[in-house]
């Protein structure tokens, strides 16, 4: 099999870091090195990790096979465009746009060339989420009637430049806590649910008095009456249950999987309680001391090495293209997580329940 030629353009997301780990040490790939906008950025992380730095994007481009874009968001549709239009295969990091017009653009370039597209969501490939689709699959925790899903980080606060830095520049970002960690819990929704008909939002600023966001708390109704719930923000200095999944008949909770909780929670980690359909030898309904947690077994991937959690989406991206498969995570998963994020921030602003359209 040939070597795939790998580049990575944009160095600004920083799981570049982790990705570029793959790229370097796959036995299918070479990592041909980076490209960013940014001044000094490539040749800085070039000598720490140990890749050339590239001034020229398009000659990169040319040179490669592959492309892993982590750029500011902002710049994900011209570099997609600028692949896509060589026939490269493309890997892009969350979220894919911050507008339905450059969803629209990318989509329709994806068709029109056939580009292999890949998004970057790492949460479909953390081994504790299938366990989590298995159980609902199983049906044991009967219909599921509400799902709370809380991810975020303290970076807001703990980092003194954070205000400064390209994630809380709308122009750059495009958004907030909501888009940039909320988008992977509407993935998470999307991929265990499906997707809802509409949403009602509040956001703040308060905390830290950007220019964006910093909390937001976005409900969404499914047309089956289930409702799930995201709340994300840039200051979670601590946590615990990082998702909650309840049923008529039984309950899922998984905690350790955003970084408000994954350096506090020791475990149990993922823990699930069906209710006992039957009796005692009296023929009497079991009672409390009869009800217990079944603990799986399952360390998430992100608490166990949150490294290795970033990574495995390079390594998804690579393996798929060495196989000939499809990408796991498509255009269409990518902009339906967008387009739930952006009905979001239409509710936040009217000040009613909006509607999803997906495009």
């Amino acid at each position: 099999m040939a070597t795939i030629n790998v580049a990575l353009l944009g160095l600004e997301q920083p799981h570049a870091d982790f990705w570029q780990v793959v790229f370097r040490e796959s036995d299918h790939c070479n990592l041909l090195g980076a490209w960013s906008e940014t001044p000094g950025l490539a040749a800085e992380k070039g000598e720490t990790f140990g890749f050339d730095a590239w001034d020229d994007r398009d000659a990169l481009i040319d040179a490669a096979d592959a492309i892993a874009i982590c750029s500011v968001t902002s710049q994900h549709l011209e570099l997609i465009e600028a692949a896509a239009e060589k026939g490269k295969k493309i890997l892009c990091e969350k979220p894919i746009a911050f507008t339905v017009d450059d969803c629209d653009r990318i989509q329709a370039e994806l068709e029109r060339t056939g580009a292999f597209y890949m998004q970057g969501f790492p949460k479909r490939f953390d081994p504790v989420n299938h366990e989590i689709r298995r159980l609902l699959d199983d049906g044991g925790i009967g219909q599921v009637t509400l799902v709370r899903v809380r991810h975020g980080h303290p970076v807001g606060m703990l980092n003194p430049h954070f205000a400064e830095s390209w994630f809380a520049d709308p122009e750059q970002g495009g958004g907030g806590a909501l888009l940039d960690e909320g988008v992977h819990a509407a993935d998470f929704l999307r991929w265990m649910f499906g997707e809802p008909e509409k949403v009602s939002c509040f956001m703040s600023d308060v905390a830290q008095k950007l220019r964006v966001e910093d909390t937001a708390t976005a409900i969404y109704k499914y047309a089956n009456g289930m409702i799930a719930e995201i709340s994300s923000c840039w200051h979670f200095m601590a946590a615990d249950n990082s998702i909650e999944i309840f049923g008529t008949t039984g309950s899922i909770v998984l905690s350790g999987v955003d970084l408000g909780s994954r350096d506090l929670t020791e475990g149990p980690f993922l823990k699930y309680y069906f209710h006992p359909q039957s009796r005692d030898e009296s023929g009497d309904p079991l009672g409390p001391k009869d009800r217990a947690w079944t603990i799986s077994d399952i360390t998430p991937q992100f608490k166990k090495d949150t490294e290795v959690f970033h990574q495995n989406v390079a390594r998804a991206f690579i393996d798929t293209i060495a196989a000939g498969g499809e990408p796991p995570v498509t255009v269409i998963d990518a902009r339906r997580a967008v387009e739930m994020i952006l009905a979001a921030y239409r509710s936040a602003e009217s000040g009613r329940a909006e509607t999803i359209h997906y495009g």
